[in-house]
C-alpha cells in the first residue's frame, strides 16, 4: 500500500464511500503463453477478475500538500503490494523492496524518472514526480509479469478501496471537490461533486458504469 505522509488541517472531515461498480471485466488471453494453452481447473473454478487492487479515488480541489509528501510503493516477490498508485505532483515516490530479488525497473514513459541500478532486496529506491496528469509504466524487462502504474495527480487526497469497494479519506481539508476514478492505467468516467465540512463524515457512492476510459473532451 502507497502512504503519503502529508500535514493534517486544523479543521477536517471525512469522507467515506463506496465504488458501485459494474460487472467484472472478462479474462484476457494469457500473455505471454507458456507450453501448453491455458485450460480451466477442474476442480476450482477461476474466480472473478480483481478489480480492488487497480482502482484508485482521488478528490480534486483546492486544498494542496503543505510540503511535498512521501510514497512509499512496497515491492514484495513478484510484484507491487498495490499495482496502482496514485502521487501529487511534488512527491517523492520511494520504492521499497521487501523481496529476495534484486529488480532493474524502469519506467517506459521516461528512462530517467527512476535511478539506474539495480533495487536489492532490502534497499529502496528514490525519485520525484512532478508533472500533474503524466501516467508512467513501471516494469523490469527482465520479468515481463512485474508492471506497475503511477499517475501524478494534483491533490493529496487519495484513497484505495477494498474487495468490496469502500474507501475512507480521513482529514480532508473542508471545501469543494470533485471526486474521480482511476483505473489501472486510464481515468474513468465518473465524477462527482462532494462538499467536505468541517468536522464530522460525508458518504459519498461512485457509480462506476463500465471500466474503460473516460471520453476526451
Amino acid at each position: 500500500m502507497a502512504v503519503a505522509a502529508v500535514a493534517t488541517p486544523a479543521a477536517a472531515g471525512t469522507v467515506s464511500g463506496k465504488l458501485d461498480l459494474p460487472p467484472r471485466p472478462a479474462r484476457g488471453v494469457a500473455d505471454p503463453k507458456g507450453f501448453l494453452e491455458r485450460i480451466e481447473n477442474p476442480y476450482k473454478p477461476a474466480g472473478d477478475v480483481p478489480v480492488a487492487p487497480f482502482l484508485v479515488v482521488v478528490l480534486d480541489g483546492e486544498a494542496k500538500p503543505s510540503a511535498p509528501p512521501q510514497v512509499t510503493w512496497e515491492l514484495a516477490g513478484e510484484s507491487f503490494l498495490h499495482p496502482v498508485i496514485a502521487a501529487p505532483a511534488g512527491a517523492e515516490i520511494s520504492i521499497k523492496n521487501t523481496s529476495k530479488t534484486a529488480r532493474m525497473l524502469a519506467a517506459v514513459e521516461d528512462g530517467k524518472l527512476i535511478p539506474p541500478g539495480p533495487i536489492n532486496p532490502g534497499g529502496p529506491k528514490s525519485f520525484r514526480v512532478t508533472e500533474v496528469g503524466k501516467i508512467y509504466s513501471v516494469h523490469d524487462s527482465e520479468a515481463p509479469h512485474l508492471r506497475g502504474t503511477i499517475v501524478v495527480v494534483a491533490t493529496p487526497f487519495i484513497a484505495y478501496v477494498d474487495d468490496a469497494g469502500h474507501f475512507e479519506l480521513p482529514d480532508v481539508a473542508p471545501g469543494d471537490y470533485k471526486a474521480r476514478v482511476f483505473y489501472k492505467d486510464a481515468w474513468l468516467d465518473v465524477e462527482q461533486a462532494v462538499t467536505v465540512p468541517t468536522k464530522g463524515k460525508v458518504d459519498v457512492t461512485l457509480k462506476v458504469l463500465a471500466f474503460a476510459p473516460a471520453a476526451k473532451k
